[in-house]
């Protein structure tokens, strides 16, 4: 199973290892992670929960959990979520 790493200040990348967390960013921004990053998220993390957005990125009224969204992500590395607020 993947693990969830954040890459900068709003974006979660689903990667095997810190590595592979790095070079899904650099591939997606264009520049290395900030000092500190990438990290992987502690188990708390992982399990607070989360507002849930659709398709559409409009929220639904109901909440997630970055677990959850690894569950749901599968097995393949990538982009896994990022907010701005």
């Amino acid at each position: 199973m993947l693990k969830a790493f954040a890459c900068d200040d709003s974006d979660l990348y689903a990667a095997e290892n810190a590595d592979q967390a790095e070079q899904l960013y650099v591939e997606h921004v264009g520049e290395p992670c900030e000092e500190g990053y990438p990290r992987e998220l502690t188990d708390a993390e992982l399990d607070a929960e989360q507002p849930e957005f659709d398709e559409n990125e409009e929220r639904t009224g109901g909440t997630t959990s970055v677990r959850q969204m690894l569950v749901e992500h599968g097995d393949e590395p990538g982009w896994l979520a990022g907010c701005d607020w």
